[in-house]
Parts: structure tokens; C-alpha cells; sequence
């Protein structure tokens, strides 16, 4: 049986045409192999990596033996922020668990009938913070066993303060992250597809002939997207409220917060849609861009869990960045330590992306 001439002449002629496209080929290869290593390399919901300190005398030798004993087991990772107060540790960011040591040592406590601990745990993440005290609860079992310390004898009062979301809700964490998200895809998606829009119907060279600068054009076509994502910040924080999450930062550092990543990422969509010819590639470059940034933001799963090699990646991502942003206004307060770093990030990056846009541009225009 010999297989139809024709449709082998159509076989391979689509064959030869997607092969050539060096956008479907990176649809083909890199981009499956991308989500293989993210999946099954990056991603995890293990809880390890966690941010620990401990907050005790410098003389206190048995709080320093539990220390290390914390951070012997691989589930902890030693910071040690210089000054100011536990409470601040966790707020900032700096630490995700504080271990608070009695004010007189452990030693002296225990001399007296008893230490009294307190674990700080940052419990934004539910499942996260319900980790990091089993980890500590068993470490501390051990601690006492292995310090010859009987069970019986109650030698120790340990204390576990679970901060900014003590009703321990999934909820109160994942809605800012999806409210980032959101606006995510809306800014760039709708930015990439009205450049590539106009290029495939033609309209972008009546643009180039009228009688106005390649800036005008730029900032005239970016500017209404940006307008767009904050009119739908106010509405996003609405349905955040009505859902029971709080908003506890203050509203203008909020919308200054806004703008910087909605700048940033209608900037992001107007330099992928400067690659683009038609809506179907804007559409395919904005998927292999969006994708995996979604996925190494931190909204699901978190960015301590992944190894080195491809965290890295997470920190070319801009909305990594206005996730701990908006989660640190909205939940914490909105401590300066946590939001100003990551704006000044976002800053750069859209500085960047426009720049780099406006010089494709004035290519395209040559």
C-alpha cells in the first residue's frame, strides 16, 4: 500500500515549514524541556530552606547547641540580622522563623525550674509555617533527649507564635499572589497583542508616516495599557477585601507600587511584541515568556524551595518582585526593608525593557 502522493507532499511540506520556524522549534524542544527541569526540578513543596534566626545572649551555650542543632538538619538556613527586634526580623523578611531564647539563658532558666522558648514563624504561607513547627518541635525533642534531659521533667516551655496570619487561612496568602498575577497577564498580554495587532494589519506603517516622533508613538501606545492595570488595582483590592484579606499597608505606596510593575511589564510587552510579525507569533513569544515566569514567581510555589542552579532564573522575573511587594503591604504593613529593594528592582527592569523596546523600534522605523 502506497501512501497518497499528495498528502506526502503535504506532510512534508508542513514538516519543512515548522522546522524552519525557529519559533516552533523552540515551541517543540526547549520549551517542553524547560518545564520538565521546572516541574521536576525546581518546583517543590517540600518546606526546606527556611530563613532561621535565633535571638539569645552570646554566653547562652545551651541555646547556641540547639542552634546548631537547628541548623545541622537541612531543613534551616542561618541568618543573622544585625539588630532591631525578633518581631522585625520576621516583618522585613529577613527571617522566616526566630528562635527566642530567656532573656537570663537557658541555662539559668532551666536552674530555676524551667526555660521558657517562644518560635516567631511567619505564617503567610499555611502549609509552610505548619512545617517549620513540626521541624522545630522535633528538633527540640531530640535536644532534650540528647541533653539527658527526661521528658518527665518538663525542662522546657516552648512557645509557638504564628505571625500576620494566625488563623492560619490559604486564603490570606494566595489571593495577592493571584492578584499580582492578574495584572500580570492583562498588562502584557494586552500590550503584545495591540502592537502585534497593528503591525499585521498594516496600520503601524500609516503610524510611521504621519508626522510624529518614534517617542510618541512608543509612550502613546504603552501609556493607556498602563492606565488600564491601575484602574484594575482598585478593583482587584476590592474583591481581596470582600474575600477577607487585609490590606494593611499604606494606599499610596500601594499604587506607587502599582505603577512601577505596571510600567514594567506593559514595557515587557511592547519589547516582545517588537519580535512579532503577526498576533499568532505575539501569542507564542508571550507564552514561552509568561509561562514560566508565572511558575518561578513565588505565587505557588516557593522560590526557597528551588536549588541554586535555576533559582537564579526567579530573579530576572518582575513579577517575583511585586509579589513580595504586595504581600508584604497588604499583610505586613508594608515594612520599607522588603518593598523599597524590590521596587528599585522593578524600576530597572522596566528602564530597561523600554529602552530596549524604543531601540527596536527606531529599528523597525529604519
Amino acid at each position: 500500500m502506497t501512501l497518497n502522493p499528495t498528502i506526502l507532499g503535504f506532510i512534508r511540506k508542513e514538516l519543512v515549514q515548522t522546522l524552519r520556524d525557529p519559533r516552533a522549534r523552540g515551541m517543540l524542544f526547549i520549551m517542553p524541556v524547560m518545564q520538565l527541569l521546572v516541574f521536576g526540578v525546581a518546583i517543590s513543596s517540600e518546606v526546606r530552606n527556611i530563613r532561621f534566626a535565633v535571638s539569645a545572649r552570646p554566653d547562652d551555650a545551651l541555646t547556641r547547641r540547639l542552634e546548631r542543632r537547628f541548623e545541622a538538619s537541612g531543613w534551616f538556613v542561618p541568618v543573622r540580622p544585625e539588630g532591631g527586634d525578633p518581631f522585625d526580623w520576621v516583618r522585613s523578611g529577613r527571617a522566616e522563623a526566630v528562635l527566642v531564647a530567656p532573656p537570663e539563658g537557658a541555662a539559668l532558666a532551666l536552674s530555676r525550674g524551667g526555660a521558657s522558648y517562644q518560635l516567631l514563624i511567619d505564617s503567610l504561607n499555611v502549609v509552610r509555617a505548619r512545617g517549620i513547627e513540626n521541624y522545630a518541635r522535633a528538633i527540640l525533642a531530640e535536644h532534650v533527649r540528647d541533653e539527658g534531659l527526661a521528658p518527665a521533667e518538663a525542662p522546657f516551655a516552648f512557645s509557638v507564635r504564628t505571625l500576620y496570619n494566625a488563623a492560619g487561612k490559604t486564603s490570606i496568602y494566595m489571593i495577592p499572589g493571584t492578584l499580582c498575577l492578574m495584572l500580570f497577564l492583562t498588562t502584557v498580554i494586552l500590550t503584545n497583542m495591540s502592537m502585534a495587532g497593528e503591525r499585521e494589519r498594516g496600520t503601524l506603517e500609516t503610524l510611521f508616516a504621519a508626522p510624529v516622533s518614534p517617542w510618541e508613538i512608543l509612550l502613546g501606545k504603552t501609556i493607556p495599557y498602563a492606565l488600564l492595570g491601575m484602574v484594575d488595582m482598585p478593583l482587584f483590592l476590592l474583591v481581596a477585601h470582600a474575600l477577607g484579606v487585609p490590606v494593611r499597608g499604606p494606599l499610596w505606596l500601594v499604587s506607587l507600587s502599582t505603577l512601577v510593575f505596571v510600567c514594567t511589564t506593559v514595557s515587557g510587552g511592547f519589547l516582545i511584541s517588537s519580535y512579532s510579525k503577526s498576533q499568532q507569533q505575539a501569542m507564542l513569544a508571550g507564552f514561552l515568556f509568561l509561562f514560566p515566569a508565572i511558575q518561578l514567581s513565588g505565587v505557588i510555589f516557593p522560590i526557597e524551595n528551588m536549588p541554586a542552579a535555576i533559582a537564579w532564573i526567579a530573579y530576572l522575573d518582575p513579577l517575583r518582585y511585586f509579589v513580595i511587594v504586595m504581600r508584604n503591604l497588604m499583610l505586613k504593613g508594608g515594612e520599607p526593608a522588603a518593598v523599597l529593594p524590590n521596587l528599585a528592582v522593578l524600576a530597572a527592569m522596566g528602564a530597561l525593557a523600554l529602552l530596549w523596546a524604543a531601540k527596536r523600534f527606531r529599528q523597525t522605523l529604519n
